[in-house]
């Protein structure tokens, strides 16, 4: 019984780490998402000017 303990507590922390993990990546991918959509307007309006001249 103690062993599936120990067993089910390294589990749960493996799970956390996880977790902790999965919400790293979201918090990058959101950063690098909006980078990307700046970027492109950045390059819209840079085409733009080129256009109208």
């Amino acid at each position: 019984m103690e062993k599936l303990s120990k067993t089910c507590m390294d589990l749960l922390k493996l799970v956390e780490q996880q977790e902790q993990v999965i919400t790293k990546q979201n918090e990058t991918i959101a950063r690098l998402v909006n980078e990307t959509v700046e970027k492109e307007e950045m390059i819209n309006e840079l085409m733009q000017d080129y256009v109208e001249i």
